[in-house]
């Protein structure tokens, strides 16, 4: 009796690859320790273009963000009490 061919698993199956001679971080050291990996929406990345873009956009919000820090506090006025 001939063997029944076996099914191949789908493309974005990871079963597909042979993992026996794999090695965890053999890439690590290409990049820098302070190198990060960010995912950004699609929507955010077609409404700035660019990586350079939304990092100056953060900028920009960071000093912002400071410069109101900086402000003095008002102090609202509660509701007089009878």
């Amino acid at each position: 009796m001939k063997k029944a061919p076996r099914k191949k698993p789908p493309e974005t199956s990871l079963e597909r690859y042979d993992w026996t001679k794999a090695r965890r971080g053999h890439h690590a050291s290409r990049f820098p320790r302070t190198a990060h990996a960010i995912v950004i929406d699609p929507e955010l990345y077609e409404r700035f273009g660019s990586a350079d873009a939304i990092n100056a956009a953060l900028s920009l919000l960071l000093e912002l963000q400071t410069s109101l820090d900086r402000l003095p506090k008002r102090r609202r006025k509660g509701p007089k009490a009878a």
